[in-house]
């Protein structure tokens, strides 16, 4: 499904999306690992936004953060349910 808005309501869901994944993630930072807030791809001229999708434990190597993807599904099942987020490809 295709669906069409202006660049501020585009701002306000990607922000709405976001916040919701910023909250899930304070509340599992015990078990170390993070669903992503948000992933960008530029192919072809197009740029694709994933929200939440792939989960991920962060790593300091050199002293530098380093994200390591642990893939798309929930990595610990004892942890609570992460946000319904729709599970959908943001093309802009």
């Amino acid at each position: 499904m295709l669906i069409r808005v202006n660049e501020k309501q585009f701002d306000e869901v990607l922000h709405k999306l976001k916040s919701m994944v910023y909250d899930y993630n304070s509340k599992i930072k015990e078990f170390g690992v993070y669903l992503k807030p948000y992933h960008i791809v530029y192919k072809n001229g197009k740029k694709y936004i994933y929200v939440g999708k792939y989960w991920y434990r962060l790593e300091k190597i050199r002293g530098k953060l380093r994200w390591i993807y642990l893939g798309k599904d929930k990595p610990i099942e004892s942890m609570p349910n992460p946000p319904k987020i729709p599970n959908s490809t943001i093309i802009k």
